[in-house]
Formats: structure tokens, sequence, C-alpha cells
């Protein structure tokens, strides 16, 4: 796969705006603005794709003195900003689409992209007042949205410049970037070379500036995270199977009836089929797998891409003032559409999908296997293991097999039960990988077995309702 690479920097905005600094990267000198503009020369020359990604503080612009004693600066763009500290009604204007005044910033004509982001501070005795977290949300949905459009496979986050507030945004926006992308990307774990690397890179400080001076651009420093197997955020109410997660929905809604009912309508069916196949997954349920239907890839994409459309008005009503955010919730609903995401690509790997019935041997081949099972790209060893004993111990005895039959029936008909409980054990469905005997029916054609679960609605939801209760910790 070739190198992509997408460079983030924090832009700035100085008296020194125009001066170019000799960057060096192995013995080579890169004339640039920015470090970020440099390193993709190298890229470049080196035959690898790279773009150039500009994060604006929006009160980058509010410096008189380098509006004013910036002699290459067009006199209209000078205008323009010097408006904006100078007259309310143009700042008013500004802080509605300040994109249309940055993209008068020099800088943007050699970038890729920019996007603005809030500020914190007090400048030209205008205040800004910002939470960092939101901070962070905006500069991660930039790349998500991005890397959505164009996937890339090398991220750099260069912290060259800008306050260290907006650094530290950058490089949690990268973290929680890179957490989003191992959970939708399970599959990858067996060609590293092919799975996005997130990289710190950095030149040696520029303070003061001497234009004959070389500055070094480091950018080999990698930047890692743990993705666990494990959902981003609990159920709430398991025994309501309409809406197992009112508070969470409660929350991005800011307890907006008419909000309430469209995330009820778009989004919340995703993430509770994205728990139900986790569930099933993760507490070795392997029928479930075939039972239930997931959604397609394109349709879970399109609901990660809708939600940062419903997030970016929020972001963007006020750029002196950051929105009161449950920044939490939101970063949990895009760890667990990546997640669900992430579940379905290793399930349509495997050809795993709903079916009437499944036969045994099907079974077998993808959930048994020692080198190549459905539980490797999760790293979920020890499921294979107890797998293997139930069904054993389930299908295989030799007196079992006696009694199967061309006819579908229940596995507690054949195995026998003591207590004639025809009731689905909660218990019993989890220590026996799903196969319970009271709801799973067999049969035997040829030599082959086939399973499934009994043809009954309550009998699914029931199941649903083992598998929403399996992590809930109680109110």
């Amino acid at each position: 796969m070739a190198i992509k690479n997408v460079i983030y920097q924090i832009g700035r905005f100085d008296r020194n705006l125009h001066d170019r600094v000799n960057f060096q990267i192995d013995d080579k000198i890169y004339p640039a603005y920015l470090s970020s503009f440099a390193l993709k020369e190298y890229f470049k020359e080196k035959g690898e794709e790279a773009k150039v990604i500009l994060l604006y503080p929006v009160s980058l612009i509010i410096n008189d003195k380098a509006v004013s004693e910036n002699p290459q600066l067009p006199e209209e763009t000078k205008e323009k900003f010097l408006r904006v500290i100078k007259d309310i009604s143009e700042r008013e204007n500004f802080f509605k689409k300040p994109e249309e005044y940055y993209k008068l910033h020099p800088y943007s004509e050699i970038a890729d992209g920019f996007t603005v982001i809030h500020s914190i501070g007090e400048f030209s005795r205008i205040r800004f007042e910002a939470d960092f977290n939101v901070i962070k949300l905006k500069i991660f949905l930039d790349m998500v949205e991005r890397f959505l459009e164009e996937p890339f496979n090398r991220l750099y986050l260069d912290i060259s410049s800008g306050y260290n507030i907006y650094v530290s945004a950058l490089i949690e926006a990268g973290r929680l970037f890179l957490i989003f992308y191992k959970l939708h990307n399970f599959l990858t774990k067996e060609n590293p070379e092919n799975s996005l690397r997130v990289y710190l890179s950095f030149s040696d400080p520029i303070i003061p500036f001497n234009p004959s001076q070389r500055y070094e651009i480091h950018f080999n420093y990698e930047l890692d995270v743990k993705a666990f197997f494990s959902w981003p955020h609990p159920v709430e109410q398991p025994k309501n199977l309409e809406n197992p997660y009112p508070d969470l929905i409660n929350k991005l809604a800011n307890n907006d009836r008419q909000k309430r009912k469209y995330l009820r309508s778009t989004l919340l069916p995703f993430l509770i089929n994205g728990y139900l196949f986790y569930s099933a997954i993760r507490y070795n349920t392997p029928l479930v797998l075939y039972t239930l239907e997931y959604d397609s890839e394109n349709d879970v994409i399109g609901a990660i891409r809708q939600l940062i459309n419903d997030l970016k008005p929020k972001l963007e009503e006020n750029y002196q003032k950051t929105p009161e955010l449950p920044v939490n919730y939101y970063e949990r609903v895009f760890l667990m559409l990546s997640f669900y995401l992430g579940l379905i690509r290793v399930l349509k790997a495997y050809e795993i999908e709903k079916k009437e019935e499944v036969s045994y041997s099907e079974l077998n081949r993808k959930f048994r296997d020692h080198s190549n099972n459905v539980y490797k790209p999760f790293d979920l060893h020890l499921n294979r293991d107890y797998l293997a004993h139930e069904m054993s111990n389930n299908f295989e005895k030799k007196e079992m097999r006696e009694k199967f039959s061309e006819e579908y029936k229940l596995l507690t008909e054949i195995i026998g039960n003591e207590k004639d409980d025809k009731d689905i054990n909660r218990r019993n469905f989890i220590a026996h990988c799903g196969f319970e005997r009271n709801c799973v029916e067999v049969k035997k054609v040829d030599e082959e077995i086939w399973i499934r679960y009994r043809k009954d609605e309550n009998i699914l939801k029931e199941i649903k309702k083992i598998l929403l209760e399996l992590e809930y910790k109680g109110s």
C-alpha cells in the first residue's frame, strides 16, 4: 500500500509571517514558513503523498501589530483583519464565519486544508472562553471527516508551533483518533505496515529566529494507544429493548424532545446492534452471530458522517465561546460506532451472516480452527478453547449423535432436562456458549448436523435481554 501522509500543525500569524525558515531533514535544507510545509516537501521527494492541514485558533488574526506591521500582507486583507479588531459589526460576522477570513491567511493557499478552532484567553481586549475538550473534539472531527473522505496511513502531529493548550488538544485528538481507527480495523493486526501510524514531529526551537541558522526537524516519535475489546459505554437499562441507552440519548439531545426522537430513530439502532454483536463475540455465543442481522458498513459510516454533520453547527455557532456539550458522551458514541464497524468487517471477512440455520462443520471451521478463527483478530484466544469444549459436549458424543434426527428437535428433548423447564436459563445460556438446551434446535441430515434457535420472537427477545444484561452495572 502506498504511503499517504497527513500532517497537522497549529498555524501562526506574526510579523515574521513571510520569513522562510531553513529547516533541515537528513542534511538537506528545506526553506519553508512552517515545519509541516518542509516535511511535506521531504515526503514528496521520497515519492510519497503528503498533505498539510492547518489549525487556526480563532483569535490568531486579532493581533493589531502583526497585521499593521506586516509589509507583505495585501492592504485589502489588512483592512479586513483590522476591522475585526475595531468594528463590532465586523467582529460579529467574523465570529459567525471565521473561515471566510482565514481563507485570506497567506498560509491557507499553501496548505491542503485548514480548520478554525476556539481560542482561550484575551487578545486586543476581546475575551475568548473555551473548553479544552471541545477544542479536542473539533480537531478529532476534522481528522475523522478527512479520513472518511480520503484514507491515510501516516498521521503526523507537528507540535512546533502554537500555545501549549492547542498543542495538547492536538495530541489528545490524535490519540482519540488512533483509538477510533483501531476499533474498526482489527484485521490490520496481521499486516501492521498497512495500519495507521501516528507520529509527533517538531523542529528545533526557533526563538529567537535567525535566518541563517538551520533548524532540524524530528519526526520519528511514534504515538501509540491501546484499544481494548471493551464496549465504550455500558448498557443503562438492559430490559428496555427499545432504548437501553435513555441517559446517553438524553445527554446528546440536551433534553430536547424532537432531538431525542430523531436520535432514537437514526442513531440508537446502530448502538444497540453494535452492543449485541460485541456481547455475542465477547461472551462466546456464536449461534447469535448467525441469528441477528448486522447493518451494512456504508450505513454505519453514514451514521458517523451524520453525527459529525449534526455536531459541527453546534461547535461553530459561536467562536468566542465554546458551547456546553457532553463531550465524553459524544466521544463514546463515535467509538461505539467505530467498534461496531470493526465487528462487521471481521464478520464479513469470515463470511458470517444471518442464516436460517448453520452447520456444525461451519462453526467448527470458523470458530475452532487453531490458526485462523473469528476470535483471533480480537485476541479472544480462550474463547476458542472454551467453545470447543462446549461443542464437543453438546454435539460430538456418540450417544448424542445417535439421537439426532432429520427433523429439528429441541436440545433438551435429546439431552433431557431434569427440571422440565421450557424457559431459557440465563446462567446456562452463557455457561454453554449460547447452546442453551431450551432454545437450541438440532437436526442431522446425512452426516451433517444443523443448528438454529427456536422460531419464536419471544426467544429472540430473551436472548437480546441476556446479552444486554451481561455488562450491566446496575443503578
